[in-house]
């Protein structure tokens, strides 16, 4: 956990007027021992490896409860810590079942091996929406939304869970990719949201060779945006295969954060 997912976890918190549960996961090392393959380790070698784990562990519990003990106490808003022992991704996406949305950081090359497996839980395996925070912190999220329109189910729920974002949003933009699926137009999806009392402007991107996540990050960027809406692709279900190319792509450029539902 980074301090920049802490603090929007917090600002989004406070905006909403909702409770914040911050979830860390301690691995448990003799599960993750008896997980690594090559036969039977000897008593000799598993104990000094378990001690070696569990101090690892314990220290990066001390540095995230340190870390929210001292952003939560000046961020205004109501937040818990929650620590549970057990496999990040099987209990991560246990707790998102039961969330309204769960907020989690951008994967990196320094995040934790677990991390790209703890989000595409979160994205795929729980049925509630992510926003996906940036490395670094924000000023603002929400008060400039894109949503990237295509006419899929997976766009249709990551509007419908967007709904209390662009509630409070100052300025809506549709964008859409010319030459897109039957179903994608952006101005019947304005239509729909005129209809919750809500103004969207419609904007079509055209990639002039650019891959789509790209072009839609540099125009979302270029418009000031703070928040971009989207659905989450996935084309295959073995796991290191799962995301889908814009969204891969978009989760790895990305520095604005996005709210996605698959």
């Amino acid at each position: 956990m980074s301090d920049a997912t802490l603090e929007a976890g917090l600002s989004l918190a406070k905006r909403f007027d909702a409770q914040l549960e911050v979830l860390h996961v301690r691995a448990d090392p003799a599960t993750m021992i008896s997980m690594v393959g090559g036969g039977i380790p000897s008593a000799a070698m598993v104990e000094p490896a378990i001690e070696a784990m569990t101090e690892a562990s314990q220290e990066r519990a001390q540095r995230a409860r340190a870390a929210f003990d001292r952003i939560a106490a000046k961020a205004g808003a109501t937040a818990t810590w929650r620590q549970e022992i057990g496999i990040e991704p099987v209990v991560l996406a246990g707790a998102a079942r039961l969330s309204d949305l769960t907020v989690i950081g951008r994967p990196d090359a320094t995040s934790e091996s677990q991390f790209p497996a703890s989000l595409e839980a979160a994205l795929f395996d729980t049925g509630r929406p992510v926003l996906v925070a940036p490395s670094n912190p924000v000023p603002t999220i929400g008060r400039r939304i894109a949503i990237a329109w295509n006419g899929s189910p997976k766009a249709s729920r990551a509007v419908a869970a967007s709904l209390p974002f662009l509630e409070k949003a100052e300025t809506i933009t549709v964008l859409t990719v010319p030459a897109g699926r039957r179903g994608s137009s952006g101005y019947a999806l304005a239509a729909y949201l005129r209809r919750h009392g809500l103004e969207a402007t419609v904007e079509s991107v055209d990639p002039h060779g650019k891959s789509i996540g790209k072009v839609l990050l540099e125009h979302a960027q270029s418009r000031g945006i703070d928040l971009l809406v989207m659905g989450a692709w996935g084309h295959s279900r073995i796991r290191e295969m799962i995301l889908g190319g814009v969204t891969r792509e978009v989760l790895a450029q990305t520095i604005l954060p996005v709210l996605m539902a698959h």
